[in-house]
């Protein structure tokens, strides 16, 4: 069945008005158009001349997007939107007044703005279609999203020159507000997550750098920090930082990490790879252990000292930069 088969022809009682568009008659119900939309009521209601025409011309209009507008609309049909329709029936609900189908699209495209698959071409044509119809909720979700896309991209969009100005200063202004920081110990993360967001890449890499000298200081950053830096490595791709750090994490207690929540939230890969290097350590220290004696045992085979056994054991420990 073609998609334009239910207005292509007379259906008695459910045809009571035809309109002319781009040669073609279409259709419909005035009942159906009048309950839906206050402008089709006083269409077909008031003395227009359209209340006794044959038919009724829409110039302008498309066939083929009006018949998407009357399948969103009509009760025994309710179509779902999709990327290609949701913007010509927005157009068509706006102009009809047709207030259902006119939040049925808003919140298809609030839900296309929090897809992470959405492009950067639709989120500024939502943005575009949220000024066009002054959709405020809409206006400051898809603002949200499509103000982290990075300049040099926005370059390449067409539809970004059709935004008001006062949109694009907006713009311009928030994304220098949020990146105009000052790093340090207690802002980086919130800081890379902002940088991130906004896709600035050169702060990332200054973000990085900055948990990479932390992690070399004397003064070693506690199990939180060091499981938190180990987080954002993990999200943000960081790779020079995820080395740097796992070098300190697999010496902590494993008992200290696991403890910490945000440990949980770590990749597999990178919880395994703690706990195998850690593994790998205790391999170690056991081979050498197994061939040390102490000052007092050296001449037995075996420990007989406990005292000795423990003392021997701590300095293996320490030596591996371990806590025993």
């Amino acid at each position: 069945m073609k998609v334009d088969s239910k207005f292509s022809q007379s259906d008695g009682v459910a045809s009571s008005v035809v309109f002319y568009i781009e040669n073609r008659k279409l259709f419909a119900s005035k009942e159906v158009l009048a309950l839906c939309s206050p402008v089709f009521r006083r269409m077909f209601e008031s003395d227009f001349r359209e209340r006794s025409a044959d038919f009724i011309p829409l110039p302008g209009k498309s066939y083929k997007d009006f018949v998407e507008f009357l399948l969103c609309l009509y009760p025994d049909t309710q179509k779902g939107l999709t990327d290609d329709t949701v913007f010509p029936v927005f157009s068509l609900a706006d102009e009809y007044q047709v207030d259902i189908l006119l939040r049925k699209c808003e919140d298809y495209l609030l839900s296309k703005c929090n897809e992470a698959n959405t492009s950067m071409s639709a989120l500024v044509n939502i943005l575009l279609c949220a000024e066009r119809y002054n959709m405020k909720n809409l206006f400051n979700v898809s603002f949200d999203k499509a103000s982290k896309i990075h300049p040099d991209d926005v370059k390449s969009i067409p539809e970004y020159p059709k935004l008001h100005e006062e949109t694009r200063a907006k713009w311009k202004r928030l994304r220098e507000q949020a990146l105009d920081v000052k790093l340090t110990d207690g802002n980086v993360h919130d800081v890379l997550k902002v940088a991130a967001d906004y896709n600035e890449t050169e702060l990332v890499t200054q973000c990085e750098s900055h948990m990479i000298i932390r992690c070399k200081k004397s003064e070693k950053p506690l199990i939180h920090g060091l499981v938190s830096m180990l987080s954002a490595a993990d999200k943000h791709k960081l790779t020079k930082l995820k080395e740097e750090v796992l070098q300190l994490a697999i010496k902590r207690k494993s008992h200290e990490l696991e403890a910490s929540p945000l440990f949980k939230t770590l990749s597999a890969d990178t919880r395994c790879k703690v706990l195998a290097k850690r593994l790998k350590i205790f391999e170690g220290l056991f081979t050498k252990l197994s061939k040390l004696r102490c000052h007092c045992c050296r001449k037995h085979a075996d420990y007989n000292c406990k005292i000795c056994y423990i003392s021997t054991t701590k300095e293996c420990f320490e030596s591996a930069g371990l806590t025993f």
